[in-house]
């Protein structure tokens, strides 16, 4: 008897839950931000999540911050390899970038690049800093409410797309399943 109880309210529970995120859903953007309140503990249990020691907001900004380096250094080589003036130090920086790969770790990056004994190199560097805090800081430089509607729309395809493959390929397992209990 207990046991009937208890599912009936976890599914009363569930149900209840469905029902709110549909209605949170079609709700306003003010109603949305009133209700995330409800999803405070899914908020907490995702802040004890770590990537190497870093909280998911925190690694994301991290890679966010590798990625506009990233960014950066291919701005000063598209100006430094122009049309009209072609720098020495493109081929230059070129070569550096293929001994020294420009992966995850961009503050290391560049901190090497700003201890290398070439003054060029440090100049480079410079310049790439530069490059970098117009891009992360300029309303011009990068357009960070199309980046976040842009993962948001990217996830729910990917999400959607990874269901119906996983809801099609149980399907036809059942099929092939189903079939071979015609055959014996």
């Amino acid at each position: 008897m207990r046991a009937s109880a208890a599912a009936s309210a976890a599914a009363a529970s569930t149900s209840g839950r469905v029902a709110r995120a549909r209605a949170r859903a079609r709700a306003s953007p003010r109603a949305r931000a009133a209700a995330d309140d409800d999803d405070a503990l899914g908020a907490d249990f995702f802040a004890t999540v770590d990537f190497d020691g870093l909280t998911p907001p925190r690694k994301a900004a991290k890679a966010l911050a590798d990625l506009l380096t990233m960014s950066a250094v291919r701005v000063v080589l598209d100006q430094m390899s122009g049309t009209r003036h072609r720098s020495p130090m493109a081929p230059k920086l070129i070569d550096y970038l293929h001994a020294k790969p420009l992966r995850a770790d961009a503050s290391a990056w560049l901190a090497e690049l700003m201890a290398h004994e070439e003054l060029d190199y440090r100049l480079v560097a410079v310049r790439i800093i530069e490059t970098r805090k117009v891009l992360a800081c300029d309303a011009e430089g990068f357009d960070y409410d199309w980046m976040k509607a842009e993962a948001i729309d990217r996830t729910r395809e990917d999400n959607l797309t990874l269901r119906r493959a996983m809801l099609t390929g149980a399907l036809e397992a059942g099929d092939r399943d189903s079939s071979g209990d015609r055959d014996s």
